[in-house]
């Protein structure tokens, strides 16, 4: 379960940092989320009930905070946005909900 998280948090860093380097370009590192499935088969890690409700409620909690973090965003910076991330906020934020996941997900991890 640990690895679902850390690997989550790695994409998401990497996701950012390479649209805020490269632009819309850098979404295409969104693309090693493909790998996780590939790597837990291989492992041969699969999830028991625990986990599965785990995993539902972290995911209903990075909802919850991405769109607060979008509401924030925008009441914050407002008409800036458009020039700062003219065209890129979007995928911004699809790095931002993969990264804010795995945050989660280990803090929820802890609590339990």
């Amino acid at each position: 379960m640990y690895f679902r998280y850390l690997f989550g948090i790695i994409v998401g860093a990497i996701t950012i940092s390479a649209i805020i380097l490269f632009g819309e370009k850098g979404v295409i590192a969104l693309a090693l989320l493909a790998l996780r499935p590939m790597i837990m088969r291989w492992k041969k890690m699969k999830a028991d009930e625990r986990e599965l409700s785990l995993f539902h409620k972290t995911n209903s909690i990075t909802l919850g905070l991405v769109l607060l973090l979008i509401v924030v965003t925008f009441l914050i910076y407002g008409d800036k946005i458009r020039e700062y991330f003219t065209s890129y906020w979007v995928t911004l934020f699809a790095g931002a909900i993969v990264g804010i996941q795995g945050i989660v997900g280990f803090v929820l991890l802890k609590i339990k």
